[in-house]
């Protein structure tokens, strides 16, 4: 009997080790910051409350404490986070900031207004779910000096700059809402490793996103809108950056690069239907570009500027553009929607390669295939929306990384007649029954510029598809027996754009020197951090949400480990009971 007591003693001292060592612990951020659900105090934060209570609950904390605030509206709020705190609502709470300096912000030696301001002793803190109106304050949200501090899922409207982030790493900025500031929505000034993503921003008086001496920081995946400069500027210096997968439009610039540029990465990004305004402090032909390089702008050798797989179309100026001063430079491949290297609207300072939109038909299924100025498929590249139509049924599809798929179960056995949408026009393609002798043409026009394999007009002779004119893809131009049904666009695709426009390079601008903050004119130091963080591919319409709430498997290993110890402790007690008899 001894003997049972003390095995069972030693199968329950195993149990309570093996649930200790179950953690509910959630990594949010690139395993950049750590959230501990376990062992932290929780208080709500009630609307009765007075500012300087809530700032005295905050203050007699315990590291990574957690305050809820639970009422739907809050008055004359401006708090300091000196601790590692959550600070979160589920209630969709409103908090009015205040317009004064508290005797705290004073002691420290504050002289900006805020809602939340976020010390150097604030690591690990994260503010989340409230709704931070800013109109009498400075900034909704101040992180400054701070290390690991997460700023996610909230409304910030309104204040100079909604959010303000400086002399500051590994800080994230997501799922936010981000609007109506009276210069720019997020500003980021001498900061490192920090991820911007998933972010609204719009409606700013300045830039979506402004940057000032940043070094190893991704810009991913926001969808940037109707600010009334530019969606992202980045001023002084910028080193290891990357720009992507952003869906920028209805700025008066898409990006706008005026920083000295190292190892930065401007790739993916929709930048279209960005507007000239002739009142603009930028000067009226500084507007209107879905890509900006100004006259700050500097980048040079193996540490060049990259700008590459962007989709830049409808912008009312150019497509991008070099201010007129600069040395000429060269961008990537890049997509500007059209066919003709003489109508793609890059300005004569740039060099722009020419992409090419073509049709592919494979196992009876109609795609569209984006290519680069050598002919080879793309399989990264901006999200973007066209329209297809075959047999006088209109389909509106969307090129995801380069492809998108039209049409299946495509019947091979009759004619089809296909147009897809290139730079608001519609070019001609026929395809044509496996077999048949006839013409593929791209009936858009009836010359071609080819100068490779294929031709306008091929004749099939018992092939089993006819190919048409491609000067980028394989096929044999007589007698065909190309694999699949591939029509091209036929058209040169040439190794530089040019621009239409008969306006003269030689335009003047202040550069928005008087209306752009610039940054500050002293360099943080460089950075030496791991931050990489692809943003997901974004839809142009509707934008797409992602969950980024990470499932909690601690209770079903709890299960699992009590099933295991119920298991051994009843095959121990029939081993017992037949050695008592």
């Amino acid at each position: 009997m001894d003997k049972k007591v003390l095995i069972l003693f030693f199968l329950s001292l195993l149990f309570l080790l093996l649930v200790s060592s179950v953690s509910a612990t959630n990594i949010y951020g690139n395993n950049m910051t750590l959230l501990s659900d376990s062992g932290d105090n929780y208080e709500t934060i009630t609307a009765d409350l007075s500012n300087e209570d809530i700032q005295s609950k905050f203050d007699n904390a315990k590291e990574g404490d957690t305050f809820e605030f639970t009422d739907k509206e809050y008055n004359d709020i401006s708090l300091v986070v000196n601790k590692k705190l959550n600070i979160v609502s589920k209630n969709d709470s409103v908090v009015y900031t205040s317009g004064k300096l508290t005797d705290k912000a004073k002691n420290l030696g504050l002289d900006k207004t805020f809602g939340f301001y976020f010390t150097s002793k604030s690591a690990g803190s994260v503010l989340s779910g409230i709704t931070i109106v800013a109109s009498n304050s400075d900034c909704g949200v101040i992180v400054d000096n701070a290390k690991n501090v997460v700023v996610k899922d909230n409304r910030i409207v309104g204040g100079k700059n909604c959010i303000l982030v400086k002399n500051s790493d590994k800080i994230v900025v997501s799922g936010n809402d981000i609007l109506k500031a009276s210069q720019n929505g997020l500003r980021l000034q001498d900061v490192k490793n920090t991820l911007v993503y998933d972010n609204s921003i719009s409606y700013n008086k300045w830039s979506g996103i402004e940057t000032s001496n940043i070094y190893y920081c991704n810009i991913t995946n926001n969808t940037i809108h109707h600010n009334n400069l530019n969606g992202i500027s980045t001023f002084n210096k910028s080193s290891h950056t990357l720009i992507a997968r952003n869906n920028v439009y209805e700025n008066t610039n898409g990006v706008y690069i005026n920083s000295t540029s190292t190892n930065d990465v401007v790739k993916t990004n929709s930048l279209t239907n960005n507007r000239k305004d002739p009142r603009s402090s930028m000067g009226g032909f500084e507007t209107g570009n879905g890509f900006l390089l100004g006259s700050g702008f500097k980048s040079s050798g193996s540490t060049i500027l990259k700008v590459e797989y962007n989709y830049l179309a409808h912008n009312e100026f150019y497509q991008a553009k070099n201010y007129w001063e600069n040395e000429n430079f060269e961008l990537g491949q890049n997509w500007y929607d059209s066919n003709d290297p003489s109508n793609t609207f890059v300005c004569p300072r740039l060099l722009a390669s020419l992409m090419n939109l073509d049709t592919l038909s494979i196992s009876n299924t109609l795609s569209l295939q984006l290519r680069d100025s050598s002919g080879r498929a793309v399989n990264e590249f901006a999200t973007f929306q066209t329209n297809v139509e075959v047999d006088g049924n209109r389909y509106t599809v969307t090129v995801n990384d380069g492809q998108a798929t039209v049409v299946k179960d495509l019947d091979p056995t009759v004619d089809h007649n296909v147009k897809v949408e290139i730079g608001g026009q519609y070019y001609n393609y026929d395809y044509h029954a496996s077999g048949d002798k006839g013409q593929s043409t791209d009936s858009k026009s009836s010359t071609s510029n080819d100068n490779e394999k294929g031709s306008q007009n091929n004749n099939g002779n018992e092939g089993t598809s006819d190919v048409n004119g491609n000067s980028n893809y394989q096929g044999n131009s007589h007698g065909g027996n190309s694999s699949g049904s591939h029509v091209a666009n036929s058209l040169n695709s040439g190794n530089y754009g040019t621009n239409s426009s008969d306006i003269p390079s030689q335009d003047t601008s202040d550069n928005g020197q008087d209306a752009l903050s610039n940054g500050d004119l002293n360099s943080g130091d460089t950075g030496n951090g791991e931050a990489s963080k692809e943003g997901k591919a974004f839809e142009i319409v509707p934008p797409v949400t992602t969950s980024k709430e990470l499932t909690n498997t601690s209770g079903l290993i709890v299960m699992c480990i009590l099933s295991i110890m119920g298991l051994l402790i009843y095959g121990y007690r029939g081993k017992f009971d037949k050695d008592e008899y």
